[in-house]
């Protein structure tokens, strides 16, 4: 297939929409996701959003080809359905019908932001060259994406690379999912943000008050307090990489990967985090392990899962394709 192509990346933090060719994405718009206040308001966004880009390019198609979105999961990938989203509450939401309403009858495939992503990273980004590799993106929740032998690994239903919700302590805090005490609530962007309302309605941290005003405290003003040399910020992001290391642990057990890449705004750190989630893991892990597992931080900008939109429409699997292990 070649032309152009809408893409699109649907995070719980930011949405990026674009359009690209069979070379380069050539378009992009973001927005903020909490503004975007129900389902069918993302499509108006969309169709509104790609007929703009259209506009102000000079490619020569004026249509687009197909369209590759990256969802936040749980989804039903054959029947375009987003079956539930922790951060955006939306649930049974028919995004590819509901789209092809306003499009007509191209070709749209969606796939789950971190699958999305991590074929992104494998195939153009900090993954390449590696055969066995997990993608974790740790962002305002937690997602990852499992590619073994160069294969993306979905599961029977579509629900495979859930690393966010595999349970870290039984007893621990609520998430999104209905769950107690997983990755996510423990370690996600959220997880950090929330921690650091605890430390100023405690009054345990006075930089972090200065910085967050009568704001609500960010994840960003967490690490921004980290780097005026606030100890009640640090003990929250040791006691997150702490988490981070326990859950990468469970993973390389189970896999035996060549390599772990690690994506998402909350790795904007990575400097910070890296060293400190590989001193938890490392002290977890049979020796054997060591020296033979390369962990990474993603290099495709923040812009992982749109890159993996793009791969998606130019690339679209038939159905028999789409039912199998999805090779990339």
């Amino acid at each position: 297939m070649s032309g152009l192509y809408g893409i699109v990346d649907i995070g719980g933090t930011k949405t990026l929409i674009g359009i690209a060719t069979d070379e380069k994405i050539i378009g992009t718009r973001q927005l903020m996701s909490k503004t975007i206040e129900s389902p069918q308001m993302l499509i108006d966004i969309l169709i509104k959003e790609f007929d703009s880009l259209i506009a102000q390019t000079d490619c020569k198609y004026r249509r687009l080809s197909s369209v590759g979105i990256s969802v936040p999961g749980p989804l039903n990938r054959q029947d375009g359905i987003i079956h539930f989203t922790g951060n955006l509450k939306w649930s049974n939401f028919k995004i590819v019908e509901e789209l092809r309403k306003s499009l007509g009858d191209i070709p749209i495939i969606i796939d789950d932001d971190a699958n999305a992503a991590g074929i992104a990273e494998a195939i153009y980004g900090a993954g390449k060259g590696y055969k066995n590799q997990i993608y974790l993106t740790v962002s305002t929740g937690i997602g990852g994406a499992i590619i073994i032998d160069e294969k993306l690994y979905h599961g029977k239903q579509d629900l495979a690379g859930e690393i966010g919700h595999m349970t870290i302590s039984p007893d621990g805090p609520p998430c999104s999912c209905g769950n107690f005490g997983c990755l996510e609530a423990l370690a996600s962007g959220t997880s950090i943000s929330n921690k650091g309302e605890q430390l100023l309605i405690q009054e345990q941290s006075q930089v972090l008050l200065e910085l967050a005003g009568k704001n609500s405290v960010t994840a960003e003003m967490v690490f921004e307090a980290v780097r005026l040399g606030d100890q009640a910020c640090f003990s929250i992001i040791q006691q997150t990489c702490r988490y981070l290391g326990i859950g990468l642990a469970n993973i390389i057990q189970i896999f035996n990967l060549d390599a772990i890449i690690l994506g998402g705004g909350i790795m904007n750190q990575s400097k910070l985090l890296i060293p400190l989630i590989e001193n938890e893991m490392n002290q977890r892990l049979f020796k054997i392990h060591k020296g033979h597992l390369d962990i990474k931080s993603a290099t495709l900008n923040g812009q992982s899962g749109l890159w993996g939109a793009w791969h998606l429409a130019k690339n679209l699997p038939s159905t028999a394709e789409r039912n199998s292990l999805c090779h990339f």
